[in-house]
């Protein structure tokens, strides 16, 4: 017996050390690999290999570790590292990962197959179903080539898994509200992060304006701009978040004044004109169901985020503009800010040599080329995914026609490749979750907590639908796709919560 017991012992552990030995062999070669590939430069192979690291990883990994993972690194590792080191791939491997929680997901979906087929869940995935039904339609028939659906797929489908597992559950609720809670952390941290950028970064290099470098931890590049606009979006939010939780009792007054003044001055130093408009509509948004309940309340809370406004223009004139001359355009030169957002919105805005058009122009040009012309295909189809955009990997129809770049708004994106129909289903997924989340939130059988988030979650969809025609983060910005399917998977599980409890009292 005591030899028996001796040799299975020696064998276990014969085993366990092949087990590592060849773990290790594994693990060198794929390292040797990736250092092959990312040398030779090929895009394709390297993404593939990215996609092969996040298919072992999230198989590996908790389904709540993993969504950790892909929100620090969309909002604190892929922007700074494509910033400063031109390392634009993290890119992929972040939405990749996403992608591969389609895998753990399965097995859950396949368990509660009949309740996917209920009426609640049917509504919620109804219109994102619709969308991209209406993209791959566009897409076949319009000579799809590999490269398109290549460049778009990071853009249009490899971040939905994400809502999907807020949506089902796949998540403890307690982790949403400790998600939303580090967003205010990733607010107060983009001011030393713009603080740096806009001394020393912007000093150093040689540009009109220095704002052009304050891109927070977004997406962009150390010598032009970034994703400010999107940084700007997810600062709105984050405020509003801390001022929903700080009334809600749910904050303290110290944390929530350090959101506010984090975000305000990062907004200040950043120089997001259309983005600080916005702010009393943001507000507005969220106490518009307060009009009449305490009208006075609701009138001092935007006449000071109107004052707000007011006073970041004034810091714009004395900051960024006083000794900065702008050239954007043909016409004459601007000389304040009304006139710079004046300017934003003429339809004959266009740089010097042709190659950037205002965003009016570009409505214009798209309406002249397909409604005004009759092309009845393209108006309500559009060319398909990726016609708009160029990289690496491929050189889509409409980016290889035009001398000027067109995805320059989300709006101009839709209406290019999926048409008046795919521009209005997508419409319609925001505006549906923003109906949902704010519908739920009127349960009192959903904890407090959660019925503060569900509001600032419609707040904030609704302010996605609005800036549709305004920037092209909808579809280029990882950390706004993020907030997105946090919003609309968070409003979709509360609606089956309250849809349940419904059945319940019925029976």
């Amino acid at each position: 017996m005591k030899i028996s017991t001796l040799l299975a012992s020696n064998n276990d552990s014969l085993s366990k050390v092949l087990t590592l030995v060849l773990l290790l062999i594994g693990v060198l070669f794929l390292s040797v690999l990736s250092g092959i590939l990312a040398a030779s430069g090929n895009v394709i192979l390297l993404i593939a290999l990215l996609a092969v690291y996040g298919l072992f990883f999230v198989l590996a990994m908790p389904i709540a570790w993993t969504v950790w993972i892909i929100f620090w690194a969309i909002f604190l590792i892929t922007g700074p590292s494509a910033y400063f080191l031109r390392f634009t791939q993290l890119q992929w491997l972040a939405v990749l990962v996403s992608a591969a929680l389609l895998l753990p997901m399965l097995p859950h979906l396949l368990r509660s197959r009949i309740s996917i087929l209920s009426a609640t869940i049917s509504s919620d995935l109804f219109w994102p179903g619709i969308f991209l039904l209406l993209l791959a339609f566009s897409t076949v028939i319009s000579n799809p080539q590999l490269s398109d659906f290549v460049n778009a797929s990071r853009h249009y489908l490899l971040m939905w898994p994400l809502m999907l597992v807020f949506m089902f559950g796949l998540v403890r609720q307690e982790m949403l509200v400790q998600l939303w809670r580090a967003l205010m952390i990733i607010a107060i941290l983009q001011l030393p992060m713009a603080l740096y950028q806009y001394f020393f970064v912007a000093q150093k290099k040689a540009r009109n304006s220095a704002w052009d470098a304050v891109i927070g931890t977004f997406h962009g590049n150390i010598q032009g701009g970034g994703d400010s606009a999107a940084m700007a979006i997810m600062l709105l939010i984050a405020m509003l978040l801390a001022i929903a939780l700080w009334r809600g009792g749910k904050l303290r007054g110290v944390w929530m004044a350090l959101v506010l003044v984090s975000g305000l001055v990062t907004m200040g130093l950043a120089e997001v004109k259309a983005s600080v408009m916005l702010l009393p509509v943001v507000v507005g948004l969220y106490y518009r169901k307060e009009l009449l309940q305490r009208p006075i309340e609701a009138i001092v809370v935007l006449v000071g985020a109107i004052l707000l406004v007011i006073g970041l223009f004034t810091v714009y004139e004395e900051v960024h503009y006083n000794d900065v001359s702008m050239h954007t355009f043909k016409s004459d030169q601007v000389t304040s800010t009304y006139d710079r957002v004046m300017r934003a919105l003429s339809p004959d805005a266009e740089s010097e040599n042709g190659r950037q058009l205002g965003r009016v122009n570009h409505m214009i040009k798209w309406w002249e080329m397909n409604v005004e012309s009759g092309d009845l295909q393209h108006s309500l189809f559009g060319y398909g995914m990726g016609a708009t955009h160029a990289s690496k990997v491929g050189v889509g129809e409409l980016a290889e026609r035009f001398p000027y770049v067109l995805h320059k708004s989300s709006t101009l994106v839709l209406l290019w490749e999926t048409g008046i129909l795919g521009h209005l289903a997508f419409l319609l997924i925001l505006l549906s979750g923003a109906r949902t989340s704010g519908r739920v939130a009127k349960d009192e059988a959903i904890p407090e907590i959660h019925r503060i988030l569900l509001r600032v979650g419609e707040a904030g969809l609704l302010l996605l639908a609005i800036t549709l025609l305004y920037k092209n983060f909808h579809f280029y910005s990882n950390p706004i796709q993020f907030l997105m399917m946090l919003m609309l998977g968070q409003a979709a599980y509360w609606s089956r919560f309250v849809g349940r409890n419904l059945e319940e009292v019925k029976l």
